[in-house]
């Protein structure tokens, strides 16, 4: 490649045929000055700053931290979708994570635009174009020809240096290239479409019409709960019939048992008393007895054992 540098020189041509053309010069190292066809000037390509991002969107970009700059780009390119849609939700977040690695580097807001339309041009190329991956490689590498060469003019991207083109480079390689049969397979297959729904049956509550609202654990009428659900309260007990007094009655009651204890005297008290407890010991005695008879006929059944055993 020619250590040579060339300097070109625009001048305005006339306008003829109802159509506007612009020539250039060249000069070469000695000063001399060269035609210059309409076809070098053709093959000058424009900036590709702001295409995508205009300038007012970018420097808005640059001052936001990477949830506001997710929100931004939703909103420039309608990707409300994202949180259902796979394919909006990817685009988003390629989008996004693109301007946040461009502001990292700090690039200007030109070149921020211009990365951005690079990173746009690629995506397209695979979800419109479908193309491979070594085409959109060669895609790539048509966008950054031409930088860092004095005669070679770019198409678009002169505000990079080799610096920029290398870390660029790496980016997309580890973003896109990387996982680029996936991106591939994302944006042509469609995404299968789940619906889960869940029928509910909701009672509204009836208006309090009364002091009080029906009762909320069964959500009917007072008047139906009380007469067919609610538990009735207990039937009382028939109370018998009242009997009339007996006259003989009445006078055998007036003997009080304080009149019976005051005729009888302490001889009759001690007798009384001999008697029970002669009662009561009598048959613990025979008790007595019985049991100590059945205790000696063992005893001796168990010596006359030890006699037959000792002979």
């Amino acid at each position: 490649m020619a250590a040579k540098s060339q300097n070109r020189v625009s001048a305005k041509g006339s306008k003829s045929g109802g159509s506007g053309s612009s020539l250039s010069a060249k000069s070469d190292s000695k000063g001399n000055r060269k035609k210059v066809t309409l076809e070098d000037e053709e093959e000058e390509k424009e900036s590709l700053a702001f295409k995508v991002l205009t300038a007012e969107q970018t420097n808005e970009l640059l001052g936001f931290n990477v949830l506001q700059i997710q929100d931004k780009l939703k909103e420039i390119f309608n990707l409300g979708n994202y949180t259902i849609n796979l394919t909006d939700a990817a685009v988003l977040d390629y989008y996004t994570a693109a301007v946040y690695w461009g502001i990292q580097q700090k690039f200007t807001a030109q070149q921020l635009s211009g990365f951005f339309t690079v990173m746009h041009k690629l995506l397209d190329n695979v979800r419109e174009k479908h193309l491979s991956l070594v085409d959109n490689t060669m895609e790539f590498n048509k966008l950054f020809a031409g930088i860092g060469v004095e005669e070679v003019k770019s198409a678009g991207l002169d505000f990079f240096n080799l610096e920029h083109v290398r870390a660029i480079s790496e980016y997309v390689y580890s973003s896109l290239f990387q996982q680029y049969r996936l991106y591939l397979y994302m944006f042509t297959h469609s995404q299968a479409e789940e619906i889960i729904g869940t029928d509910l049956e909701v009672e509204v509550a009836k208006a309090a019409d009364l002091p009080f609202p029906p009762p909320l654990d069964e959500g009917v009428e007072e008047m139906i709960y009380t007469e067919f659900i609610a538990t009735p309260p207990p039937t009382p007990t028939p109370e018998p019939p009242e009997e009339e007094p007996d006259p003989t009655h009445e006078l055998e009651d007036q003997v009080s048992t304080s009149d019976l204890f005051a005729q009888l005297t302490s001889q009759d008290v001690r007798e009384v008393i001999e008697s029970v407890t002669m009662e009561m010991l009598g048959n613990l005695q025979s008790e007595i007895g019985l049991k100590l008879q059945d205790k000696e006929s063992q005893i001796i059944q168990r010596i006359n054992k030890i006699h037959k055993v000792a002979e």
